[in-house]
Order: C-alpha cells, then structure tokens, then sequence
C-alpha cells in the first residue's frame, strides 16, 4: 500500500520489511514468530520487530543525552537509540557474560543476569525464561555444540591455531616459515580439476594486484543501469605514480595487466593513493583492479572490442582458502605495460 508505487518511501519500505502476520493484520513482532504456511511475511528476518504497530523503531533517538535513562546498564547499549538486529539485541550469543548459575562475570558490567524468573539486561541471545539452573539447560556458548568456549577450533583444516601464510603468488617470501611460505592445504582449483596449476613468479610478474569494487556499481549488474554507467562509463586500473612514472604512463593512457592466467586492457588512473611499500627489503607496487566490467553491459556493447579483455578476473589465480574455499581475489602477481 504505498503512496505511490513507483517511488515508494523508505520508510514504507522498511515496514514492509519488518513482515506482517496476514491473519491479523498486525506487524510481526519476532522472528521466532514466522511461519512457513503462507500466514506471515517478512522482507528479510533480521529486520523483524524492527517496525512495530506503534511505529518505526529505527528512528527512535534516545542516546547519550541522558545517559542515565537511555543507558541504564551503563554497558553503552542503549537500547532506545534506534534499532539493532536482531530483536534490538546489543551483543550477539550475550548468555556467554554470565556465568553457569546466570551470574555476570563481572557485575560492573553486567550483559544478560538471571533474576530468578528471567534474563534481563540486554535482550538475551537465549530463551527469556530459561533457568540456568535446569539440567536441560542449554550451555552458555550456544553456537558451539558443546555449548563451552573454544581456545581454538576443532573444525578447520588448517587449524588449530591462527597461521600467518603469503598468498600463493607472492613477491617475497613468508618470513616466519620461508619454506612454507603460502597455505600448504589451500584448495587448488586447477590442481583438484585435473589441470596444471597456473601461478606466476616475480620475475615474470613483479607486481602486487588487488581487486576491488567501486562506489558507483554493484558487481557487474549496473553495468545496465545507464546514470549509473555514465558515473563510471570504462574500466581502468589505479597506479601507482611512482610506477607509472617509471613506466612512462598517464592517466588515460591504454595499458596492459597480465597475469599467468589472462590479460585485461584498460585505460590507466595514475594516482598518490597508492604508494610503494617496502616488504621484506626490497620496494613493492600494487596495482588496483576494479571489477565491475567484462563483456556484457551498456559499455561493453558500445565498444568495438565488446570488452574482450575488461574481465578482472581473467588475471585472478584459481585458490580457495581450505576452509570455505573463499577465492583468493584479494593479492596476487601481475606485469604492466603500456599499450
């Protein structure tokens, strides 16, 4: 029911997003209360309880002001300065601050406290009435499965502990374990499809690169929004002036960024944001590499070469971190040249 359906406000919007139990006609008041019959909505469950009958809660401003009314506690929660997800809970998995009876560990600054009927403090990531005195009471740690805190995990291949490795393409070698300088469990792509890993080396490839996004696009779908393209209209990589200078480049100038995998031609950004770096002795230069183009997209059918080589991730190396398989797309080895 907005006012005007083709701009509908924000705040329109978030009351929708909150979620409406369809039988009454009621905004929802907690997740914990959806369903998955069709009687109730929600744009997205974090947000539920955020948008109540009474009003939005999000615009609500009672902060530092008065800090002995708006933050009781004194823990600086204050629980009537706007809205937090989720249920304006303040601190996520709060049981953990008390103790096995629901005594605070530190009773100046308490999080969640049993009162003997209920928890109270900050809205408590627990069951309001849980007695933690009950055998079948859940343990305080409620995301790990043996409900205690963990001194390091159980579950990660390349566990226990924390481990600094160099990504794979490197210009310099890792100075805690040179022998073992990157991951020796990170996933191989190539390797796992049967194929020859392709990783370059800082004799063919000398420089840093990192891929990033810009303000003005979301991945590659704006690339189909028109204002939004005449903001950004063609791909570039950012160098910096130091390098470029030494490479004879300007900005506007077409270059070429190679790595062991592809290529991409593009138009040059020299720019100070980026300095040299002195790793492990030697000097360094990053290269960035915005992601948003390819060969699909408003520019792309406007240029004569379709995009052929504006995809960022023709340069990226085919590694997973050995857990989630989180692409490494963040630093890896490249050549720069000027077209």
């Amino acid at each position: 029911n907005y006012k005007d359906p083709l701009k509908p406000e924000l705040d329109e919007i978030a009351r929708e997003i909150n979620g409406k139990d369809l039988t009454t006609g009621k905004q929802m008041t907690s997740f914990a209360n959806l369903k998955d019959d069709g009687t109730t909505t929600t744009g997205d469950w974090i947000y539920t309880g955020s948008y109540l009958d009474s009003g939005n809660l999000m615009k609500r401003r009672g902060g530092i002001q008065d800090p002995k009314t708006n933050d009781p506690t004194g823990m600086g929660f204050y629980p009537n300065w706007s809205w937090s997800w989720p249920l304006n809970r303040r601190v996520m998995y709060n049981r953990a601050s008390a103790d096995l009876d629901g005594k605070p560990w530190d009773p100046a600054r308490p999080g969640i406290t049993w009162d003997g009927s209920k928890w109270v403090g900050d809205v408590p990531d627990y069951p309001l009435t849980m007695n933690p005195h009950d055998p079948n009471a859940w343990l305080p740690f409620i995301m790990n499965g043996e409900g205690v805190g963990r001194l390091f995990s159980n579950g990660m291949v390349d566990g226990p502990f924390p481990e600094h490795y160099e990504p794979v393409e490197s210009p310099v070698a890792n100075p805690l374990h040179p022998n073992n300088s990157a991951s020796p469990v990170a996933f191989l792509y190539d390797k796992a499809a049967g194929r020859p890993n392709r990783f370059g080396t800082p004799q063919e490839f000398p420089y840093i690169a990192t891929s990033y996004r810009l303000t003005e696009h979301e991945h590659y779908v704006t690339q189909h929004v028109p204002h939004l393209v005449q903001l950004q209209p063609k791909p570039f990589v950012e160098i910096p002036y130091e390098l470029a200078s030494e490479k004879g480049i300007k900005s506007g100038d077409h270059v070429r960024v190679s790595s062991k995998r592809g290529k991409v031609e593009v138009l040059a950004l020299v720019t100070k944001r980026l300095g040299p770096m002195t790793v492990a002795g030697q000097k360094v230069y990053q290269i960035g590499i915005p992601i948003h183009w390819g060969y699909i997209g408003l520019s792309a059918e406007s240029d004569p070469s379709h995009g052929r080589y504006w995809l960022a991730n023709a340069l990226t190396p085919f590694v997973g971190d050995a857990n989630a398989r989180t692409p490494e797309f963040k630093a890896f080895l490249v050549n720069l040249e000027k077209m």
